[in-house]
């Protein structure tokens, strides 16, 4: 007679679950379905990802190419292209080198509107503020005080990549603008901070100096000279090495 309970329960608890599942199964369809969409829209951005670098790279790689042998007309055309690929990194790379063909036919207004969107086209601080701080000098001379202060400051904020150059060139708009006082405190803290590169330290301890023996033209004439070249950007695999522009 057990037996015949037990066959019973057992019974009525399968067709229990048996309802359950029967009523929860488009719920559970539905959210594997989602899993399932989710998970081939990351597989097919990762492919239309790795497809956008491998366009971008090719195009700037054969712009590079072409501004070595000189054929800057090409090289101009590759690099708009890499632009056009979309992708981040090589975008702001071939901004950078737009910029740098901009100053080359004088066109300041273009090269800082190209240094802008390269700026603002990656999030690898190397890039961004790189292009950040080019745009930044070549306003230096046009601009009021407050609008290059207002480009630098950003950039000489703890650990940012080019602080210490964001904060040589802040003090040299300070001293373009006419704060002598400000300029040489900058200069001073610049040229004995530790971690701030050689070059600079020397720059500001030269700057210093001039300002301290009263030769204020002096050290305003000095600002007219080129500045140092960035470091060079990290090299990206697949990718050439930047070549060296007036708007690197």
């Amino acid at each position: 007679m057990s037996d015949i309970f037990d066959e019973t329960e057992e019974t009525l608890r399968a067709d229990k679950w048996a309802t359950i599942v029967k009523k929860g199964w488009p719920w559970v369809a539905g959210v594997l379905g989602a899993a399932l969409i989710i998970a081939l829209g990351f597989w097919g951005y990762e492919s239309w990802q790795a497809g956008v670098a491998a366009k971008a790279s090719e195009s700037y790689g054969t712009a590079i190419e072409s501004m070595v042998k000189g054929d800057k007309g090409v090289a101009k055309t590759g690099f708009e292209a890499t632009v056009k690929a979309g992708h981040p990194v090589y975008k702001a790379m071939a901004l950078q080198q737009l910029a740098g063909i901009a100053l080359e036919e004088n066109n300041t207004a273009e090269a800082i509107k190209d240094l802008d969107l390269a700026a603002s086209a990656s999030k690898v601080p190397n890039i961004s503020d790189g292009a950040a701080l080019k745009a930044a000098l070549l306003e230096m001379d046009a601009k009021p005080f407050a609008d290059i202060e207002k480009r630098l400051t950003p950039l000489t904020k703890e650990g940012r990549p080019y602080a210490a150059m964001a904060k040589e060139a802040l003090a040299m708009a300070k001293l373009q603008a006419g704060d002598v006082k400000g300029a040489r405190n900058d200069l001073q803290v610049l040229s004995v901070t530790l971690g701030t590169p050689d070059g600079v330290k020397q720059r500001a301890s030269a700057f210093v100096a001039a300002i301290d023996s009263g030769a204020i033209a002096t050290a305003q004439a000095m600002m007219k000279q080129p500045e140092a070249a960035m470091p060079v950007m990290p090299q990206i695999q697949g990718a050439p090495q930047m070549q060296q522009t007036p708007a690197q």
